[in-house]
């Protein structure tokens, strides 16, 4: 064989092997990192969005709490509804409509308000506290939004299908809904089996029915918003 034509085919094959291992490490790191797939469920088997998963162990992608966060009104909604930020995360708040917003919370985390702003405006804040701020606007009732302060944890937000990534079994977690509970703020400890043999693993929820909450007026505002 032409020395030549014997070393292409040499030079081919030995690239298909580094492609081949490269792949293989990639899938392998994947696995890590994406070893579980969660599916929450309500008491009807319907999809769970915007659950919330805690857990400590495998700590991998925790957020930098340099990153700044951002809580945007869209259409006269919060957007996202849930939020999830690490303790000491800064949030900002723009304001993508054109129509102005009064937003404030009452949560013991982070009790605060925004004065009426128009579009294109944004305010920031920090969250130096862990738990669940609700927030509302005081001009637009129907606007309600949480943001999850995280306390160092490792977290995963499920999708429009109920469906988050976990890194493995095994292992304790912590799941949080709205309407998980009327107070808002109760989460549901769950300990994963040490081999999941079903993918996704399904979780069952009990949600509570949504309940217009009490208008209040804490800070003279015009018009109070319903809290949750």
């Amino acid at each position: 064989m032409n020395a030549s034509i014997f070393a292409s085919k040499l030079s081919f094959g030995v690239k298909l092997t580094f492609k081949n291992c490269l792949w293989i490490v990639f899938m392998m790191g994947c696995s890590k990192v994406f070893a579980e797939s969660i599916r929450v469920v309500d008491q009807f088997g319907n999809p769970v969005e915007n659950a919330v998963i805690s857990f400590n162990e495998d700590a991998q992608n925790t957020p930098d709490i340099s990153d700044i966060a951002v809580m945007d009104q869209v259409n006269v909604q919060f957007s996202p509804e849930v939020l999830v930020i690490q303790k000491n995360q800064q949030v900002s708040f723009p304001n993508s409509d054109n129509t102005r917003h009064h937003i404030y919370s009452f949560s013991k985390p982070k009790p605060f308000e925004i004065k009426m702003y128009h579009g294109g405006e944004s305010k920031q804040l920090a969250f130096e506290q862990s738990g669940i701020v609700v927030l509302g606007c005081n001009i637009h009732d129907q606007m309600i939004g949480y943001i999850y302060v995280a306390e160092n944890e490792n977290t995963a937000i499920t999708n429009k299908l109920g469906i988050a990534q976990i890194p493995k079994a095994d292992m304790q977690i912590k799941l949080w809904h709205p309407r998980l509970s009327t107070n808002k703020i109760t989460r549901q400890e769950i300990q994963l089996p040490t081999v999941i043999t079903e993918s996704p693993f399904s979780i069952q929820l009990t949600l509570v029915e949504e309940v217009l909450p009490k208008k209040q007026n804490t800070f003279k505002s015009k018009k109070s918003w319903k809290r949750k």
